[in-house]
């Protein structure tokens, strides 16, 4: 069977099965302000959303790295 391939933007190909979509809700004033916030960072929703969520747990995983340094 063939797997389906996306072209990202960036230009990397993924497969199906290697990218899962979720679904937000947002009140709809926290999403305007969110969107004009993205638009003035030059990106969309959807790309702040994904970049936040990373930035999030790389943040977690340096201080539970911090955590477990100074427990030794």
């Amino acid at each position: 069977m063939a797997e389906k391939i996306k072209k990202a933007a960036n230009g990397i190909k993924k497969t199906a099965k290697s990218v899962k979509k979720i679904t937000v809700s947002f009140e709809k004033e926290y999403y305007q302000e969110l969107s004009s916030f993205a638009a003035q960072k030059g990106m969309t929703v959807e790309e702040f959303a994904k970049k936040a969520v990373q930035e999030k747990f790389d943040s977690d995983r340096i201080s539970n790295m911090i955590d477990s340094m100074l427990q030794k």
